[in-house]
């Protein structure tokens, strides 16, 4: 056997099964505007929320107030030798999250040791929430979750080794996370809280004046686009991103639940209740996935919840253990994390948010449950990987349960595959400029023809507005060009309710009516998009 291969089939075991079911679910949503919201400034350079200009180059640092450009320029690179579509924009963030499990392994073991490390590792790579979050990336996440990891590795090394080599890589790694996603404020702060707390005398003596010097120069330079967005337009990040709400705490707390059991995306990205228009598997693996998921029963739901209630029942066991510390640790760093998302207005409303504290809970969980197995003479450990092993087992009958429903019931509407027809339906050829009536899809379309297709956004009186003369200017330039293709959802495919009926009534208020010249369906068959013009009243 190759030496040390033994220590490490669990990891591997963990990223293969990870890669596989990626793969497995990569093809069927279509799409998501979010998901392609870092695309936005590599087809359109004034799209950027803050860009640097210089000549004819706008370079992009910001794309929103709080996320930065740094996938951007990633994709910007990648997308130079390959092809814009679904596999070049979700394989490179299924990669982001097999080295955060490896990041993950490393830390672990030397955390608390080599069973430690795989159980979290087991957990981790199976566990649904982390997988489609990772893989679909509409947060962002998957960077968010790899330089967290790195950055947290890189301090433990530099803390244990001294060395400031790696401090500086903890440093850039944390700088670099917080411009691509200024909230891992969270997570750091939950560290920073934590360490102030639980390891106060280290922390304090290991950053001496010159080491803090060091630290917050590089961590600086590396968040330079952000930092240069805040003091050109002072404190815009906080200003518009952090305000206390407490009524939506109960909700909050109910994502978190669905996240921790991997409910939370059905009805978002899936359906998952039958539909009228059911789509038969095909391939040999939809065939394989749609009976496994049949004869195993409904797993729409894993068994983590029950893990997690026993995994905090059985850390108060350890008390005077040597890793009772680092359990703390992990577990204030993880509640700090969020409750700042739980009281901030807007924010863990949703998985992609909840998901920034991983994998801290799972580090938490798994060091926890090897920790009690080797308290157990003879049985404990081969119990623990019978646990282990149907929790894991539970986890991936819950991804399956996703892939099935994608199968057989289709991607949501925000989520549709439709879009894939509709990018092939849009050319030069049937128009010269594309009217986007309603949300979701204009960076689907942008990013499918690599910002080739001509488009606008169409002038759509908001609800209960009355035009002015120089709207009804802009908006009868728009409907009154016979060479102007509009598209919108079907009526009950909008995303922003009434959107058509408005833009219908304020055409006729004009003089034009709607005329539908084309419907592009999903997988399924279903209605989805409308390409219509407009004529004048009569013609």
């Amino acid at each position: 056997m190759i030496p040390g291969l033994k220590k490490i089939t669990v990891p591997l075991l963990g990223c293969l099964a990870f890669f596989l079911t990626g793969l497995a679910l990569l093809p069927y949503p279509g799409l998501q505007n979010d998901e392609l919201f870092f695309s936005g400034p590599i087809y359109a350079p004034d799209s950027a929320f803050f860009k640097l200009e210089v000549g004819s180059w706008k370079i992009p640092f910001m794309v929103m107030s709080y996320s930065g450009a740094l996938k951007t320029w990633l994709y910007a690179g990648l997308f130079r030798f390959l092809a814009a579509d679904q596999w070049s924009v979700r394989l490179p963030v299924l990669l982001m999250g097999l080295g955060t499990i490896w990041l993950t392994w490393r830390l672990v073991v030397r955390l608390a040791g080599n069973r430690a490390a795989a159980v979290t590792v087991a957990l981790l790579a199976t566990d649904t929430m982390f997988l489609m979050t990772d893989l679909f990336d509409w947060g962002p996440v998957a960077i968010q979750h790899l330089l967290l990891l790195g950055g947290l590795l890189a301090a433990h090394l530099w803390l244990t080794e001294r060395s400031e080599k790696w401090l500086i890589a903890a440093a850039a790694c944390w700088g670099l996370g917080l411009w691509d996603k200024a909230l891992l404020i969270w997570p750091l702060a939950g560290l920073g809280v934590a360490a102030l707390l639980l390891y106060p005398k280290q922390a304090l003596a290991a950053m001496r004046p010159r080491t803090a010097g060091v630290a917050l120069g590089v961590f600086l330079l590396a968040a330079a686009p952000l930092v240069w967005y805040n003091v050109a337009r002072p404190g815009e990040t906080a200003r518009q991103n952090t305000h206390l709400e407490f009524s939506e705490l109960k909700g909050k707390v109910e994502v978190l639940r669905q996240t921790v059991n991997a409910s939370s995306l059905y009805n978002y990205m899936i359906f998952r209740d039958a539909t009228d228009s059911p789509r038969p598997p095909r391939t040999r693996l939809e065939r394989i996935s749609v009976k496994l998921a049949a004869a195993s029963g409904s797993h729409y739901k894993n068994w983590m919840l029950w893990a997690w209630g026993a995994g905090l029942v059985l850390s108060l066991t350890l008390w005077g253990s040597p890793h009772f510390r680092v359990l703390l640790f992990l577990l204030v760093a993880s509640g700090v994390c969020w409750v700042q998302m739980a009281l901030t207005k807007g924010a863990g409303g949703g998985t992609h948010h909840t998901i920034l504290m991983w994998p801290l809970p799972v580090m938490f969980l798994g060091i926890v449950f090897s920790e009690i197995s080797g308290r157990i003479p003879k049985v404990g450990v081969p119990v623990l990987w019978v646990a282990i092993g149907a929790l894991c087992a539970q986890n991936l009958l819950t991804t399956n349960q996703y892939l099935a429903k994608f199968v057989v019931n289709g991607p949501g509407a925000g989520w549709t595959d439709a879009v894939y027809r509709l990018a092939e339906t849009a050319d030069h050829k049937t128009a010269s400029w594309y009217g986007l009536v309603d949300w979701g899809y204009l960076n689907g379309l942008r990013l499918l023809h690599e910002g080739d297709l001509p488009m606008f956004v169409t002038s759509v009186p908001a609800e209960g507005q009355v035009l002015s003369e120089a709207e009804k200017q802009e908006l009868t330039r728009q409907i009154s060009n016979p060479d102007f293709l509009f598209i919108q959802h079907t009526a009950d495919k909008q995303m922003f309710p009434g959107i058509n009926d408005r833009l219908r009534s304020a055409a006729e208020g004009l003089g034009y009516r709607e005329v539908v010249e084309k419907t592009v369906p999903d997988r399924n068959g279903r209605p989805v998009f409308e390409l219509f013009r407009f004529r004048r009243e009569g013609s």
